[in-house]
């Protein structure tokens, strides 16, 4: 205990403690000023820039001194010593002459001002520098090694024209309106007081004492005048001397055409269409506004339409409508009467004739002039007094073209049209006719630009065959034809701009197109408006030369597809172009017509460059429409344009959930939560950094309905609208939405309202908040179906996606599938417990998964994805009964799209009790089952070891290259019926068509007959079209002369290891081929084993 007062000892330890303490803070502080110390920039030279005035007077000069020349340069990485005494050579220059410009005069330049605006002014110096490092010795014999090096000094100077900015900022309005060359004034005494002289708004702050000095007129001619000092207290000047034309100003109204009086009433029937058309004598700026009893108006066309308003009496009711010149300070009007009376006529076609039919041998059709009906009981038929006005298409414009009463084709399809007549002195129009015109002409199908088509002789001459026979059915005097009654087929005339012919007959004068014909697009052109071309095809079954004109539409790859989101609600979104080098963009579905090179094309937006700037502004986004689609084409270094789009979307605060059509899916709280932070902060109301938030509860504003959407239940119990009513839903993980078997819709909207409390820093209560959410559940439908095993590949079969394409509409009843994308971006499409969608997929290759993006044709070319190699391989993890749900959209050859869902369940499909997992067809039969190549002969055996028919293996491989329809219908074979072989009648046709087998005769396919090991590999390698370099032969049962039918196909399969042989010397080409081995072939080979 210590007394007051006294001192008491510190303790060794704790003073060492202490000074510990102080010596930290000596060297936090020292460290500190250390690194700002190391932030002191100090100049290397103060000399080195070019000295003198930054701005100048245009017409006036100012003198730049160029800096002291360098003792030290840096060349590369290296510095050296400058030679001291070298001469120094001096140049300078101006980065716009257009604005200042400099004369060359040693180390100084003199700058003359010529424009408003700012130059760069550059002085370079060329030094001679010592070929040694500044840090190595020198020697003598080093001194004398020197080169040149440049240095340049760059200076920024600014040209003023206080003058002509004046002239700019002055305004001139005459009658309220800004001056311009060629001004009209409306009237004939031009005087001062029309003329108005003051500062532009925009430069009103930048003058004082602005004074009008002079504003004499004589004429149509004023002198104006002006003075002003700048803030910068320089006197200005202005003098001009402006002219006018003298105007009426009057306006005048025609109606259809013809001139109206203002005091007389025009005749019209109810609802009769007026095309109207006003004209004023001013100026061309003047504004136009129409308005008129009955509610019209119109304020942005000179010439609107006006439709008569609906009439019951008998006297006819009266419509005066006005337009409204607004001419600067001047306003004018013109007027136009109309009297409406009931309509009881009708035009009716001459005869009740409304379809007609044009073909090759007669192109055109002279429409008769209709009739006038009255429509009342009893009413007269009328045909004098009627006159012919005008024929009108309504559809089809590319088919057919019109000229007064005469229509005339132009290619085949079907075109409408109208026919107006004129009966006291009112205009009727008929029903619409119906024409039909099958001519010499042929859309192929569609190339994509930067790629090439080809057609072979027999592809072509098909095609030309087809063309004729349509354009001539209806013609009894011209004999059907086929691809070998075509003799010659040559180019007439020269081939289009866009596309470039290769591979035909280039030896002859003529282009001969017999042995057919490569068509290649040149990149960045789409559209077919210049892609047609003409060909003659000699008939000689007709003796006839057929002159046949084919268009071969170019067009993008559908590759874009891209979304964009905004930051912020109800604002403009942006986006970077980084990928092509333009980027062209419409709001609205174009077409895809023109030269996509960097210039404009209608339709689209100015092309964006790379690496600049999309804007998307906000008024775009109308209405609870937050999403806009960009339709847009884009060009890359190479030319090639793809077409896509780019979905554009203003930030949204809806919560979404999936949910397949009859079954349930679970709402989360954790949305609900998040939502509420995410829309308060943008609120402004809360602050994630200091505040909280939480969640309270939530109510529902309607109900989903039942029968068409589905029900909603929270906590195992239905939500009805007495429930419903004043209930408060404080835990959304127990609500929970049941969808329908059968929507009608593919998406069901519940809007609920969200109630918050936020607890603010010093708030004494929480701050309570309110807002509306949408919940959107997407309705998933199963619309093509696959069964896969665990651990298991199921290849999808293209047929279906063309059958679901053509049962989309029924307009698509005949469309042709180009391509299909798949949306693999879902929760469970590609993952450890469930598996994923390959590109190709196989137990020997495993394919590349499938991206969102990439493009499965249904006929690919050489460097397109396959449709058929696509595959769903599921994991060993992957459970029995769990399905998969990938949307999908295909895309027809001549623009349809149609989108999809198509479900993968996963399940046991191996229950053959004769195949076993040791067995070498094991994998082949598992696959062949799962992509519907063959089933087993009962539900429990595959009898792999049954011998095969010639119809079943013919019928294993169609159904492995996707079941395609053959495009002859000719059946050359007596012992094959079509009701009777149904399940393999289009195989072996198809079979026959590809050149794969020719039956065992001319008339016989021994459908029945036991298919041997060499005819399956014969089918395979014809059908692989023949290809060559062949292996060793290994085999002493074939013979390059006993079995030259079968000698290249053998020694080709086994060099691609499709079969082995049955031992190491022996083939047995005439065993007959097991299933077993059928489906090992098949799979060998469609897999690149």
């Amino acid at each position: 205990m210590y007394e007051k007062g006294s001192v008491r000892a510190e303790p060794r330890s704790n003073k060492q403690e202490r000074m510990k303490k102080i010596m930290k803070k000596f060297l936090s502080s020292l460290l500190a000023l250390t690194m700002i110390l190391s932030l002191v920039i100090v100049p290397a030279r103060a000399t080195d820039t070019i000295s003198g005035k930054s701005s100048v007077t245009k017409g006036s000069q100012i003198t730049l001194t160029a800096p002291s020349a360098p003792s030290k340069v840096t060349v590369g990485q290296t510095e050296y010593n400058v030679k001291s005494g070298a001469e120094v050579g001096y140049a300078w220059r101006s980065s716009s002459n257009s604005v200042a410009t400099v004369s060359d005069s040693s180390t100084t330049g003199t700058v003359t001002g010529v424009a408003a605006g700012t130059a760069t002014i550059t002085c370079t110096m060329t030094l001679t520098y010592i070929k040694v490092a500044a840090d190595s010795p020198k020697t003598p014999a080093v001194e004398e090694q020197t080169d040149t090096t440049q240095v340049s000094y760059n200076k920024e100077v600014t040209v003023t024209d206080p003058q002509g900015d004046f002239a700019n900022a002055v305004s001139i309005k005459v009658q309220g309106n800004e001056y311009k060359d060629g001004l009209k004034y409306i009237g004939d005494t031009l005087s001062a007081n029309d003329i108005d002289v003051t500062l532009k708004s925009t430069a009103s702050s930048d003058y004082n004492n602005f004074t009008v000095t002079k504003k004499d007129v004589s004429g149509t001619t004023a002198t104006i005048q002006a003075t002003a000092k700048t803030k910068n207290n320089v006197d200005v000047t202005f003098n001009k001397q402006i002219t006018v034309t003298y105007a009426t100003g009057a306006v005048s109204i025609k109606a259809d055409g013809k001139n109206t009086d203002p005091a007389t009433p025009i005749v019209v029937v109810s609802n009769q269409e007026v095309a109207l058309a006003a004209s004023y004598a001013g100026n061309d700026s003047a504004t136009c506004k129409w308005t008129g009893n009955g509610g019209f108006s119109q304020n942005t066309s000179k010439a609107p339409t006006w439709t008569a308003p609906e009439s019951s009496s008998s006297s006819g009711d009266e419509y005066t409508l006005t337009c409204t010149f607004t001419d600067g300070s001047v306003v004018k009007t013109g007027t136009v009467k109309f009297k409406v009376v009931k309509d009881h006529y009708k035009a009716m076609p001459a005869d009740g004739n409304t379809s007609f039919v044009l073909t090759p041998n007669k192109k055109s059709e002279t429409i008769a002039t209709p009739y006038i009906q009255d429509t009342n009981p009893g009413g007269t038929v009328y045909t004098s007094g009627v006159t012919f006005d005008k024929l009108t298409i309504t559809s089809g414009r590319d088919v057919i073209s019109v000229s007064g009463q005469t229509i005339r084709s132009l290619k085949s399809g079907t075109a409408k049209f109208t026919a107006t007549v004129t009966f006291n002195g009112i205009k009727y129009t008929t029903d619409e006719y119906t024409v039909t015109v099958t001519d010499l002409d042929k859309t192929l199908s569609a190339i994509d630009n930067g790629d090439d088509a080809s057609y072979s002789e027999n592809d072509l001459k098909d095609i030309l065959a087809d063309v004729v026979n349509a354009a001539y059915k209806r013609d009894n005097g011209v004999s059907t034809i086929s691809a070998s009654n075509i003799s010659t087929v040559t180019l007439v005339g020269s081939a289009p701009t866009y596309l470039e012919f290769t591979g035909y007959r280039s030896s002859k004068a003529t282009k001969d197109f017999s042995d057919g014909v490569t068509i290649a697009a040149k990149a960045g052109y789409l559209g077919e408006k210049q892609t047609s071309f003409v060909v003659s095809a000699r008939d000689t079954k007709n003796n006839m030369t057929h002159t046949i004109t084919l268009t071969v539409p170019v067009k993008g790859d559908d590759s874009i597809k891209d979304t964009v989101a905004g930051t912020s609600a109800n604002k403009e979104v942006s986006f970077t172009n980084d990928d092509y080098a333009y980027l062209y963009y419409s709001y609205s579905k174009p077409t895809y017509e023109g030269y996509f090179n960097g210039g404009k094309v209608d339709g689209f937006e100015y092309p964006v460059k790379e690496n600049k700037t999309v804007t998307v502004p906000a008024s775009k986004f109308s209405g609870s429409n937050k999403t806009v689609t960009l339709y847009v084409v884009g060009v890359d270094n190479k030319g090639v344009a793809s077409t896509g789009t780019i979905t554009v979307s203003q930030k949204s605060y809806d919560i979404n959930y999936n949910v397949v059509a009859g079954k349930s899916v679970s709402f989360s709280q954790k949305d609900f939560e998040s939502f509420l932070e995410d829309y308060a902060e943008d609120d402004g109301k809360y602050n994630p950094k200091k505040d909280e938030i939480t969640f309270d509860h939530a109510t529902l504003n309607s109900l989903p309905t039942a029968k068409s959407e589905g029900t909603l239940y929270y906590g195992g119990s239905e939500v009805t609208s007495t429930s419903n009513r004043k209930a408060e839903y404080t835990d959304m993980d127990k609500m929970t939405f049941e969808a329908v078997a059968k929507p009608t819709k593919d998406t069901v909207t519940l809007t609920f309202r969200v109630y918050g409390e936020i607890e603010k820093p010093n708030s004494r209560k929480p701050d309570k908040v309110n807002y509306d959410v949408n919940v959107v559940i997407s309705v998933v439908k199963e619309d093509i179906t696959y069964t896969v095993g665990i651990d298991d590949t199921v290849q999808l079969t293209a047929r279906d996606f063309v059958n679901f394409l053509q049962d989309a509409r029924t307009s698509y009843r005949k469309a042709e599938l180009d391509y299909v994308k798949f949306d693999v971006s879902g929760k469970n499409v590609s993952s450890y417990a469930y598996g994923g969608l390959y590109r190709s997929y196989s137990s020997y290759s495993t394919g590349k998964l499938a991206d969102s993006t990439d493009k499965f044709y249904y006929e690919p070319s050489r460097t397109q994805y396959d449709l058929a190699d696509v595959a769903y391989h599921t994991t060993r993890w992957a459970e029995a009964g769990k399905t998969v749900y990938i949307p999908f959209t295909v895309y027809g050859t001549k623009g349809e799209e149609a989108s999809g869902t198509m479900a993968i369940t996963i399940a046991q499909t191996m229950n053959f009790i004769d195949v076993k997992a040791s067995d070498f067809f094991y994998e082949p039969v598992k696959w062949a089952v799962n992509n519907k190549i063959t089933n087993g002969t009962s539900s429990t055996t595959f009898s792999p070891y049954k011998n095969c028919n010639r119809a079943e293996i013919v019928t294993f491989l169609w159904r492995a290259a996707g079941s395609p329809e053959p495009t002859v219908t000719r059946n050359p074979f007596t012992d094959v019926n079509s009701v009777r072989d149904a399940s393999y009648y289009k195989a072996i046709l198809w079979a026959s068509q590809k050149g794969i087998t020719a039956g065992t005769n001319a008339t016989t396919f021994s459908p029945y007959q036991e298919c041997t090991r060499s005819q399956i590999v014969t089918f395979l390698y014809r059908y692989a079209g023949k290809p060559s370099g062949y292996y060793s032969n290994p085999f002493k049962d074939v013979s390059s002369v006993n079995e030259a039918s079968y000698y290249n196909a053998i020694l080709w399969a086994v060099g691609k290891g499709i079969t082995q042989g049955t031992s190491t010397t022996t083939f047995s080409p005439y065993a007959s081929c097991t299933r077993g081995e059928a489906v090992t072939f098949l799979y060998r080979y469609t897999n690149g084993l």
